[in-house]
């Protein structure tokens, strides 16, 4: 897990987050699906959604009962603005970030599962699968060796 570590180290000195490495994780593992929303050249409205929605649920999966509401809201930003950042920003960090979670993906299946679906989430948020999409979630399953994980 060097890469990951190395990497946790490197985005969170550059962003100055204050996620810790499991809730970065999420970023991670989400990176897949923020590529396949932005393969057309632009995110729209919908898959913006989907982005937003996604923020909140990790909002509130990791703000535990007794952080109360406002840390809940704050987390859930947070998230919000690193999809955000991390759109904006794909190619400086895309290359990073994919070898991390390839290496993540070889010791946890059931991320595979996850990266997989959240793809065809993002994909799926607008007016179906487009041609560039399907392109992007291709390459993306041959590159992190998810070809398996496919029905």
């Amino acid at each position: 897990m060097a890469q990951l570590d190395q990497l946790y180290a490197e985005y969170s000195d550059e962003r100055s987050i204050r996620l810790d490495k499991e809730q970065f994780m999420y970023l991670i593992t989400l990176f897949p699906a923020l590529r396949v929303a932005l393969s057309d050249g632009l995110v729209d409205d919908e898959e913006w959604v989907a982005v937003k929605r996604l923020a909140k649920i990790l909002g509130d999966e990791f703000a535990s009962e007794n952080l109360g509401k406002e840390k809940k809201e704050n987390l859930m930003l947070v998230y919000k603005e690193e999809f955000r950042y991390l759109i904006k920003n794909s190619e400086l960090w895309g290359k990073k970030f994919l070898q991390a979670l390839k290496e993540y993906l070889k010791k946890n299946e059931a991320a595979k599962e996850f990266v997989i679906e959240t793809m065809y989430l993002f994909a799926h948020a607008s007016d179906g699968i487009s041609a560039e999409e399907n392109s992007t979630i291709s390459k993306l399953t041959k590159e992190l060796g998810l070809e398996d994980q496919i029905l």
